[in-house]
């Protein structure tokens, strides 16, 4: 699976990362601006499945931390860092 580095032309090379980082009680419109951004991305899914496989922290294809923990649990992924943890 190629990381999102590699996708060619991403919606979200337009904006600031750090946007896609959300800090906690950040506004739920700039969230809901981001994830717009996602969803209008050619990658979303690829880079949702990399975050879902990948990623703890951040909003990846449109899905926060939280949305995306959900769906590791409904697959039975344990991503490196929770298996210490």
């Amino acid at each position: 699976m190629r990381g999102p580095r590699q996708f060619e032309n991403p919606s979200c090379a337009q904006i600031s990362l750090d946007l896609f980082f959300p800090e906690r009680g950040e506004e739920l419109c700039v969230i809901r601006q981001i994830k717009k951004v996602c969803g209008l991305c050619p990658h979303q899914q690829e880079c949702a499945e990399w975050g879902i496989q990948n990623e703890r922290y951040g909003i990846w294809g449109g899905l926060s931390d939280a949305e995306r923990r959900v769906i590791r649990k409904q697959r039975n992924i344990i991503l490196r860092e929770e298996e210490v943890a």
